[in-house]
């Protein structure tokens, strides 16, 4: 997974900001013992896909309010009260000296002499998206483009754009907006062979890891005078194109190299990105092969392997002549 955050923010007078880039390390493990850590996986598409779309564009000298809600949830299953399903078929193998060790098996030959296929898991994500703008008093502008769409996307599943520009009619009016997106994506162990996805992995590797990962990115504006661009993107639904999960996340003012006004800008911008990420991997738990038992099938169990927590926030407030933050996250195999 990969978090990368570019700023830059100038007040009153201009000042660059060194961009932050946080990487987190990749656990790299042997093959032999575990499947490796391989961060989110997205889930599966439905097989009808649903498109939303809506232009908004208005210019009005008075009081404009405006107002978006996405509330999303996609198992790759269906959805139920957790716990999530567990991928493969559960078991119980006996070590050197008859102890008894259980764990999950994908082994095709078990399916087959059970007569049941095997379980794939479940991986399951939970979006949201909010946004609300609410001016008075002046002349407001507002551009806004929103796309929803549940299918195969190689750009995002949710993506808009928003342009908002306000002058005041009489000095003391404003707009207020605020933007949030987020995704919550949990997983239970899953088979390999249930996601498009998952082509580099071991050959001798069933099983894709659980995981855990909570990713939020916003804004929030009040100016009395100038313009604010922001654009959010995610996306989560399994894509041959795309592989892996992301989100990207914009917020800009008050420069022509980043919005259509090149007024500085008078209020205050705040932007900030918010993640909680845990990975784990499957550790192999097969007993060593004896001549009593040479075809025991591979058996593993999930284990914790990593969680990292990271939040940054950037505000502004007076005269702004530039104001820029971009944001983005992404989270899949590593090839």
């Amino acid at each position: 997974m990969t978090l990368i955050m570019k700023k830059t923010f100038r007040k009153n007078r201009v000042e660059h900001l060194i961009p932050s880039t946080l990487c987190p390390a990749m656990l790299l493990i042997m093959a032999l013992s575990v499947c490796p850590s391989l961060a989110a996986v997205p889930v599966a598409s439905t097989p009808d896909a649903i498109h939303i779309s809506s232009i908004t564009t208005v210019a009005c000298e008075g009081t404009v309010d405006h107002g978006n809600t996405l509330s999303w949830q996609q198992s790759g299953t269906s959805l139920h009260d957790p716990p999530l399903d567990a991928g493969g078929i559960y078991s119980v193998w006996f070590d050197e000296e008859g102890n008894p060790v259980y764990g999950w098996t994908a082994d095709p030959a078990l399916a087959d002499l059970l007569d049941t296929p095997v379980p794939p898991g479940e991986v399951r994500y939970t979006a949201g998206y909010s946004a609300t703008l609410l001016a008075g008093q002046g002349i407001t502008e507002l551009e806004k483009n929103m796309k929803i769409n549940s299918g195969e996307e190689n750009s995002g599943n949710v993506d808009t754009s928003t342009l908002i520009s306000f002058n005041p009619s009489n000095g003391h009016g404003d707009v207020a907006f605020s933007e949030d997106l987020a995704i919550d994506a949990a997983a239970a162990h899953t088979t390999r062979e249930n996601s498009l996805s998952c082509t580099f992995l071991p050959d001798d590797c069933p099983f894709i890891p659980p995981f855990c990962e909570v990713v939020e990115m916003g804004s929030s504006s009040d100016i009395s005078r100038g313009s604010v661009m922001t654009s959010a993107r995610t996306r989560f639904i399994d894509s041959p194109g795309a592989p892996g999960v992301s989100m990207d996340y914009t917020v800009a003012s008050g420069d022509p190299a980043f919005s259509n006004d090149p007024r500085v800008t008078t209020g205050s911008i705040e932007a900030y990105v918010r993640a909680w990420l845990g990975e784990g991997r499957m550790r192999n738990i097969t007993p060593q092969h004896t001549e009593d038992f040479p075809d025991n099938p591979p058996g593993y169990v999930p284990e914790k392997a990593s969680e990292i927590a990271y939040s940054e926030q950037t505000t502004a407030h007076g005269a702004i002549i530039v104001f820029s933050k971009d944001m983005h996250y992404r989270s899949g195999v590593r090839g």
